[in-house]
């Protein structure tokens, strides 16, 4: 719970945090945390988000909405089925991959201009990160309010200015925005073509992907690794494939090859994991695996040794 004396209000969800952010002037803050389990979540409340220093800085300018995903048997049975299910598909809407806990800043109106991902060490070095991440709903206002004594592809690149200054995971929440930047951009100079539907392909192509590595999960005969390393590398042929699944799959691929004795393939398969998302948060193990197979792998199967 919150320290009994903290005044930042509270809402149980963005709907019904709008209202009061309206009258009152103030943004959303929707809180994405384990805060019963996870570290970073328990450090951010109990040594940021609770302290006098937090509550004079922002007191007056947010609503918080807490998102939780509860661990502990205890947490578990204090949020209803319903409400934690509901929470998983906020988490989804929003997209966020940064892991727990993140902050993702809202305007009244409900729609997402910022991010702040993990904690930090002071409650002035997170004050300093929420700051940075509220200067951009000035960038965004500015680009639209510009946008409004303009006319075609001029204040489609107005438009497109003040969606470009928010994360990516955030734009597709303005559809009004994004129809209007391709109805004055028909040949997508801008490159907005896709913001609204790229969500629902990305969940598509995922869930494809969970189904093909659920069928192999546990599967380990000569067969069944060809099976799965089939319907990988048909998935892999997937058209417009967003990056981040398709390092999952080849990474898939890898440990199919694996199995198998393929070190030449494991590693040609790891290889295209890495150059497929090279700054996912996967990236970095899937450098040091292919460096690995560089330094010793390849060599020991040159000497004739695998």
């Amino acid at each position: 719970m919150l320290g009994s004396a903290w005044a930042l209000p509270q809402a149980g969800s963005v709907e019904a945090a709008m209202p009061l952010a309206k009258e009152q002037g103030r943004d959303i803050m929707l809180e994405f945390t384990g805060k019963e389990w996870c570290p970073p979540c328990i450090h951010l409340r109990t040594k940021i988000l609770e302290t006098a220093e937090f509550e004079q800085a922002v007191g007056d300018k947010y609503v918080l909405v807490e998102v939780v995903f509860p661990r502990l048997p205890a947490a578990v049975a204090a949020i209803p089925e319903e409400q934690r299910n509901a929470n998983e598909k906020l988490l989804a809407h929003h997209r966020i991959e940064t892991g727990l806990p993140t902050v993702l800043l809202l305007d009244a109106e409900g729609y997402p201009y910022a991010q702040v991902a993990g904690a930090r060490r002071t409650t002035a070095e997170y004050l300093k990160a929420l700051e940075a991440a509220a200067a951009v709903r000035e960038v965004r206002d500015a680009a639209f309010e510009k946008a409004l004594g303009l006319q075609g592809l001029e204040r489609a690149a107005a438009l497109a200015e003040g969606l470009n200054a928010i994360p990516e995971n955030c734009r597709d929440k303005y559809p009004d925005v994004v129809n209007e930047i391709n109805a004055l951009d028909p040949q997508n100079t801008l490159g907005y073509a896709r913001v609204l539907t790229r969500y629902a392909n990305y969940r598509a192509q995922e869930n494809q992907l969970k189904e093909i590595l659920e069928r192999s999960r546990g599967h380990f005969s000569a067969s069944d690794l060809e099976t799965a390393a089939a319907e990988l590398t048909r998935y892999l042929a997937t058209p417009e494939l967003e990056p981040e699944l398709a390092q999952v799959a080849w990474r898939a691929l890898g440990d199919t090859y694996a199995f198998q004795r393929r070190y030449k393939d494991v590693y040609a398969a790891y290889k295209k994991a890495y150059e497929a998302a090279p700054d996912s948060r996967l990236a970095p193990r899937l450098l040091d695996a292919v460096q690995h197979y560089e330094r010793n792998i390849l060599p020991a199967i040159q000497r004739g040794e695998l």
